[in-house]
């Protein structure tokens, strides 16, 4: 089974075009001149411009560099198969042009130099690669450029898809990228031989360099290509998956995804006899272990780890299976799934379909590329999203198009460069149509033109089938893709003729015979989707559509420094996050087509009313939500349950120890988290324990980091994680480079076993707004484990309950608030009126005994005295307060 090429398909959906031309336009107002810039340096080369790209692509500080330019090669090649027009064709393969040729040329250039090392193109020295494996680096010529195989990787990769997209128009030009790849290959085929330790090179990230790999022996087929590629497969791993291990808590989520899109092409690479004769009999026999890792993988992942939107991973991780309402409202929320995670999880379905032809990867398929592509892009300016946040109050945040350059826009310029490369997939005579958009498709080898035409507001979905030639029609067996949402008995009109047609193993099966046309209707439903660690934690669905609630404008501009330039969502402190219902929660979701209220909004294919809540709130598809504040999952409950005050009373706990801590580290992932605080490291790794990132010291080695500390404190309570199996093993701990005061810390042996905690007090005699800690392994010695630092400013918790502020909607409040007033009345101007109570965040409000959340407007009835009592977050310190109607 093949995917009909993009060559044959013309988008006529008008966002999806809309999209493509974004994306078009952004790659050709990039200059792959200045994408070139690192690498000509590196093979002492004249640079072509004055200067490179910042951001990610920088040199002078921690930088990624040249991963964006792999990405933006892939991109272009796959913008040739999907842009139509000749005179934007023409551009794109110029810029393909300077790019490849400037490949080769930096290429041949350094190999001149480096005869060793011929093969080897890159935007950083390949010092970088010996420290990753292991080979021992003098710190001062050390780079300065993070995960290097997961940047080469990306080149690779363009320089492949672009030989692929050429060979039809411009054969000179993809051989020069063939030849480019292939010399590559051919280097890192003598640096594997020459390696000391494959499994310390496997640490670190290193992107999809066996896919990338495999891809290149599938074109080449040189065995010195595979070989090179086995190298970067994790073999325990996979074993592990194809045993139906759940291993996946703790592991860096877009590391793990391409590791499995490269286990599955080793599988589907090595499937012909002239291939598979390279292997051993052995090697041939365990094949397909690689394709039921990459199975058991993405069922893992579905069935635990991924939102309504398709969506997984919190601050780049996976975590415990079945938490999903737990990382979007306790962990940092403005971290849920990054974009990137969804593209390669996008990609490994398309291939595991290709492989197994089960309909449940074209499900996820659909409902990701609508709800977490699609809604990634800035519909303005085409600019893409890092993270999307999966709570309740949060902005979208996009790149700036010339000077960040993040992953996620590197895998979103792939994206939007190939929309309908998962259409249609055809086999032999049989015709699969995966997607419901609007379009136009030259079906190979049958001599036949299939226009699709779609009322996505609707569902309705007409296909015609056109002869082109004079020419004998060749029979098609066309398969339908019977949604997940819809009923597998479906009603249709054929050629004027009604049938109904029950779908087999997922497809409806039609025989088209001659030029025809077929109409029907995808009947779209509301359903509720809940988390598993949260029922009533929920997100609406509409067909295929995610809701998102419309919750204003307030700062949409605003956003948060994350990682090495990251920025990130902010949440609105004050955004309704739950949905109170009227009447027990389970009647209300007994008949969810009467709680939804459908109205009309400009610019959105649906819009609905939510009923039977106390919110009022407006909810359309997320994928076109942009300029305001939105929210997916909301908190379902009964107004005053003891069920909503248990979830009031965790955020607020959490608030609780937000309020003490100055700073904190706990995701130890040798990536964005711990270089956003500085990390310098010699001889230092980093692994995970159920769950639970650690880094620890090897003998002679230390690693150190940056925390931002208030100056004004005369004391650092410093709280550090370890576990009880440690027990024995010790830690130095050295503040600011001075020796003066180096502690050493030792895990206690203790009888419980699991994560433990060591707190330390440190004077603040520096006065600083930063404190540098170092740890280091003791002499001879391996360090204890490290799996959590928090800085806090005391151990006391504030005893502060007063009021801050109190407002009346629909009502004069008498007297003016005051802070120190325990005493107030209303008089009414109508006959509802709401209260809103402003207080620190970590301080509980309770109304007539019952815990609320303050940041909701609390309605006060006329036959009722209201008592605010609130409690500090010493959990000691209460003060009452009193509200009365007059009138």
């Amino acid at each position: 089974m093949r995917a009909i090429p993009t060559e044959q398909i013309i988008i006529k959906d008008e966002e999806l075009r809309r999209a493509q031309d974004n994306c078009v336009n952004y790659l050709l107002s990039l200059e792959p001149e200045r994408f070139l810039y690192e690498i000509y340096k590196v093979a002492e080369l004249d640079p072509m411009t004055e200067e490179g790209y910042q951001g990610w692509e920088r040199s002078d500080k921690m930088n990624f560099r040249g991963h964006f330019f792999g990405h933006y090669i892939s991109s272009l090649s796959l913008a040739l198969g999907t842009v139509k027009e000749e005179e934007v064709r023409k551009k794109l393969r110029n810029k393909l042009l300077i790019a490849i040729e400037g490949l080769s040329s930096a290429q041949i250039e350094y190999g001149k130099k480096h005869p060793n090392s011929y093969g080897y193109v890159s935007a950083f020295r390949e010092i970088a690669l010996d420290e990753v494996e292991g080979f021992p680096v003098d710190p001062k010529e050390k780079e300065n450029v993070l995960v290097p195989w997961y940047n080469l990787h990306k080149i690779l990769a363009g320089l492949t898809a672009a030989y692929e997209a050429l060979q039809s128009t411009s054969p000179d030009l993809a051989r020069t990228a063939l030849e480019t790849a292939s010399a590559f290959g051919d280097y890192v085929y003598q640096r594997m031989l020459r390696m000391p330790n494959k499994e310390k090179m496997l640490t670190i990230e290193y992107g999809g360099m066996n896919d990338g790999l495999y891809q290149l022996f599938s074109l080449t087929k040189r065995k010195e290509h595979l070989i090179a590629a086995g190298y970067f497969d994790e073999v325990q791993l996979f074993k592990e998956l194809a045993d139906d291990k759940d291993v996946l808590a703790g592991k860096h989520a877009n590391t793990m995804i391409p590791k499995f899109i490269g286990a599955l092409k080793r599988y589907t690479t090595l499937q012909d006899v002239e291939s598979s004769g390279l292997l051993l009999h052995e090697e041939v026999e365990n094949l397909p272990m690689y394709l039921k890792a990459a199975e058991n993988f993405w069922d893992i992942v579905i069935k635990y780890h991924i939102y309504s939107t398709g969506g997984n991973s919190q601050s780049e991780h996976f975590h415990e299976a079945n938490m999903l309402f737990h990382d979007a409202e306790f962990r940092n929320g403005d971290c849920t799934c990054e974009t990137c995670n969804t593209h390669n999880m996008l990609k490994l379905s398309r291939e595991l379909f290709k492989v197994t032809g089960n309909k449940k990867y074209l499900d996820y398929y659909e409902k990701t590329y609508i709800n977490a592509i699609l809604a990634s892009q800035n519909p303005d300016n085409g600019m893409m999203m890092y993270f999307q946040p999966m709570g309740a109050g949060y902005n979208k945040v996009y790149n700036r198009p010339f000077d960040e350059f993040w992953c996620c826009i590197g895998t979103g310029i792939e994206s939007f460069s190939k929309l309908s490369d998962t259409f249609y997939f055809i086999k032999d005579n049989t015709v699969f149509v995966n997607l419901y958009f609007t379009n136009e498709v030259s079906i190979p080898n049958a001599n036949v033109k299939l226009i699709q035409q779609v009322n996505r507001s609707t569902g309705q979905v007409s296909l015609h089938f056109i002869r082109q030639e004079v020419t004998t029609f060749e029979p098609i067996n066309l398969r339908l893709r019977q949604p997940e949402w819809v009923s597998e008995y479906q009603k249709f009109t054929i050629n004027g003729i009604g049938q109904t047609i029950q779908a087999t193993n997922g497809f409806w099966e039609i025989i088209v015979e001659e030029e025809a046309h077929i109409e029907f209707t995808l009947h779209y439903r509301i359903k509720l989707i809940s988390t598993n660690d949260n029922k009533d934690y929920i997100s609406l669905n509409y067909g295929p559509y995610v809701l998102s609630a419309h919750l204003g404008k307030d700062k949409i501009w605003e956003d948060m420094p994350n990682g090495v330039l990251v920025r990130v969502a902010t949440k609105d402190p004050l955004a309704v996050t739950t949905l109170t219902t009227r009447m027990p929660i389970d009647e209300w979701k007994s008949n969810l087509s009467l709680r939804l209220e459908e109205v009309k909004m400009a610019n959105k294919i649906i819009a609905f009313k939510v009923k039977d809540i106390e919110e009022e709130l407006i909810f359309s598809p997320y994928y076109q939500m942009h300029g305001e504040r939105y929210g997916i999952y909301f908190q379902l409950q009964e107004k005053d349950s003891e069920s909503a005050q248990s979830v009031i009373k965790k955020q607020k706990e959490r608030e609780r120890e937000n309020s003490l801590i100055m700073d904190q580290l706990y995701n130890f992932d040798d990536n964005n988290s711990e270089y956003a605080k500085h990390l310098e490291k010699e001889k230092s790794t980093v692994s995970s324990w159920w769950g639970h990132r650690y880094r620890v010291a090897e003998r002679n080695g230390k690693f150190s980091y940056l925390f931002n500390v208030d100056e004004n404190i005369s004391e650092i309570f410093l709280e550090l994680k370890f576990i009880a199996e440690d027990a024995g093993k010790s830690i130095i701990l050295r503040m600011n480079d001075e020796n003066e005061g180096e502690r050493m810390i030792t895990v206690p042996d203790v009888p419980e076993k699991g994560l433990l905690s060591e707190k330390l007090i440190i004077e603040n005699k520096w006065k600083e707004d930063k404190i540098k800690l170092t740890f280091m392994a003791p002499k001879g010695e391996e360090s204890c484990r490290l799996f959590g630092i928090t800085l806090r400013n005391s151990l006391a918790y504030s005893n502060e309950a007063r009021m801050k502020g109190l407002k009346i909607s629909r009502g004069i409040l008498e007297p003016d608030f005051d802070p120190n007033t325990k005493m107030y009345t209303v008089k009414k101007e109508t006959s509802k009126i709401l209260t809103k109570i402003d207080v620190d965040p970590a301080v509980l409000v309770y109304v007539n005994n019952i815990l609320i959340d303050e940041k909701q407007p609390r309605e006060l009835t006329a036959t009722q005295v209201m008592k605010i009592t609130t409690v500090a977050a010493d959990y000691e310190t209460m003060l009452e307060y009193k509200i009365k109607i007059d009138g």
